[in-house]
């Protein structure tokens, strides 16, 4: 189940800017979300989201970007550090089911905000 943290729990970095954070253990998903100040359905700023082995991060500035994760599983025992690694493109059936579950919560406009630049930004690059 996702929810999110109270406001005052999440660390805020930034005076002009609203940090929020959700998180879903089972499915394994987390989201920053920065936003201006106000309700909780403001203009979104920034975002990063967590799903199972992919990473997302997003910036009206510069766009969106993907990493997969590579846990540092090494053969010969010693495990080494875990290691974003920036790709460009991620699976279709995993962002399809991201965003089939993001389409779970329909009144959280920053959701469906979010499943949009992910669909549009990774769906059109892996038709190419």
């Amino acid at each position: 189940m996702l929810v999110e943290v109270r406001r005052e729990l999440v660390k805020q970095d930034h005076q002009y800017l609203q940090k929020r954070f959700l998180q879903d253990a089972q499915q394994r998903v987390s989201i920053h979300i920065w936003q201006l100040p106000g309700d909780a359905e403001e203009e979104m700023l920034r975002f990063q989201i967590a799903w199972r082995e992919l990473a997302f991060d997003w910036s009206a500035d510069r766009g969106l970007y993907v990493a997969k994760f590579d846990e540092g599983e090494n053969p010969m025992g010693m495990k080494r550090s875990p290691l974003l690694l920036v790709q460009s493109s991620a699976d279709r059936r995993e962002i399809e089911k991201l965003c089939d579950y993001l389409r779970q919560f329909p009144e959280k406009r920053s959701l469906q905000f979010i499943c949009k630049v992910i669909a549009e930004g990774m769906l059109q690059n892996h038709a190419h």
